[in-house]
């Protein structure tokens, strides 16, 4: 079945079709309590009409035919009867045995030695005819709801799913490096904003290939390293300024899709998810990295521990290891350190993240220890490892060993780089020690803190936040 029509039928079924039903049962539920209001108040009216009747009959009792002829002539009834236990009858009208009459009995009081019986014979015909006109104006109404599901279901393929689906094949498109497709008009305003966002994206990403290439040629290794700097804090500042919005709304949208038991169905939604998680990862890598290159950070070195170092980002590595079913093992210390905490921490989340994604299943080790004047951090883990001619080129940027790409296949090879730019900002540099087989031990060394800046802050002071933001 066409990808298109399960999506819209799993929509149709969670969203239309329980508020279809909800309402198609109250209006059966009104319709028939106004078809049985209507034959309560018409047993109401005769029950009180039979009770005057027999209260007058019983202070005339000797001439009772005229009263008799007076309540036929009112209107509603087809017989009346009074039947005294002494043989004396007399009636009014002429009976009918059909369902168009209902019958109504009213015993009265003794009367010259007996009980006298008053029968009324009541015309159901007006009755039944509301009753119909009420039941036909139900199913009118059900009518309109039934139209209103089919335009429901219409309106789903055309805003949501037609959209959603050639926004999902454009992104597929612009990952794997193919030509996009032609743009639709006529798209909803969201979707469209991600579909002008998309071929901006691509033709900046080709210049910047471009850009990069031209260099290589040329030789010219500053005129090189300007170029690609320039192209990315354009492409960047682009992506993010038309893309960022149009991606979290795409996000929104896919995160209330519900998928079934369908495998069809579930694949398709997990590819969605996957390719708008892989677009989001890249797009603040890149815009990490192009901060860290133009320039703008602003280095603000405090005095911190190694324990507010490591609570910064421990609980997101942990849930990452968790993920790749890798163990992350924390030896604190009570040393203190001097810098940027905000850099440090970073710092330490991308060499962090780089061990978990290389050790899956394995186990990474993060500790401080104290080397000469500095505080050493290390992150060891029990990977693949790196060959010797290989541990430069790792700090480079989209640069992933044939190793690690077995082992992560949802990076980019920007942690690295990201990381070593990081590094030179705080005024230290990565260190490496690696073997194949034997697993990989980075590095990097902040000054400790003189013990004289380690004093609280004067009361009625509050301390320097070492944190921009929350984590």
């Amino acid at each position: 079945m066409d990808p298109r029509i399960k999506l819209l039928n799993r929509l149709f079924l969670d969203a239309v079709l329980p508020v279809t039903l909800a309402a198609l049962a109250l209006v059966l539920a009104l319709t028939a309590q106004v078809a049985n209001v209507q034959g309560e108040r018409l047993d109401a009216q005769l029950a009180s009409r039979i009770e005057q009747l027999a209260g007058t009959i019983a202070a005339s009792i000797d001439a009772p035919q005229p009263l008799l002829d007076a309540a036929l002539r009112e209107g509603g009834l087809r017989h009346v009867e009074l039947q005294h236990p002494n043989g004396r009858h007399w009636s009014s009208g002429q009976p009918v045995a059909d369902q168009r009459a209902g019958n109504y009995r009213r015993v009265l009081s003794a009367i010259d030695g007996g009980r006298p019986t008053l029968t009324m014979q009541a015309d159901l015909q007006p009755l039944r005819r509301a009753q119909a006109i009420t039941w036909l104006l139900g199913a009118l109404c059900a009518a309109g709801i039934l139209l209103l599901a089919w335009i429901a279901r219409w309106t789903l393929r055309r805003q949501v799913t037609q959209p959603l689906l050639k926004v999902q094949g454009m992104l597929d498109a612009c990952l794997d490096g193919l030509p996009l497709p032609a743009s639709s008009a006529g798209l909803p305003e969201a979707f469209a904003r991600i579909e002008q966002a998309l071929p901006i994206l691509a033709g900046r990403r080709e210049q910047t290939a471009l850009a990069l290439d031209s260099s290589e040629e040329m030789g010219n290794a500053t005129h090189q390293n300007q170029a690609a700097t320039r192209s990315k804090a354009r492409f960047i500042a682009l992506v993010n300024h038309h893309f960022r919005q149009p991606l979290q709304a795409l996000q929104l949208f896919t995160a209330n899709l519900h998928p079934s038991t369908d495998t069809d169905q579930q694949a398709l939604l997990a590819h969605m998810r996957t390719s708008i998680a892989s677009m989001t990862r890249l797009l603040d890598a890149l815009l990490e990295m192009s901060r860290l290159d133009a320039g703008v950070v602003t280095v603000k070195p405090v005095e911190f521990s190694v324990t507010e170092l490591f609570l910064h980002d421990r609980q997101w590595l942990n849930e990452e290891a968790s993920r790749h079913g890798a163990t992350v093992v924390w030896h604190d210390s009570r040393h203190h350190l001097h810098g940027d905490a905000e850099l440090a921490a970073n710092l330490l989340l991308q060499l962090a993240s780089n061990a978990i994604a290389n050790a899956p299943l394995g186990r990474v080790l993060i500790a401080a220890r104290r080397r000469g004047q500095s505080i050493r951090i290390e992150v060891r883990d029990n990977g693949p490892g790196i060959a010797s001619d290989q541990q430069q080129q790792i700090f480079e940027e989209f640069v992933q060993l044939p190793a690690a790409e077995a082992l992560r296949r949802d990076g980019y090879g920007l942690g690295l780089a990201i990381g070593d730019r990081l590094a030179r900002l705080l005024g230290t540099r990565i260190g490496l020690r690696s073997e194949p087989g034997r697993g990989s031990t980075f590095w990097f060394d902040l000054p400790e803190a003189p013990a004289a800046e380690r004093s609280r802050a004067p009361r009625g002071r509050k301390p320097t936040p070492i944190w921009r933001h929350a984590s």
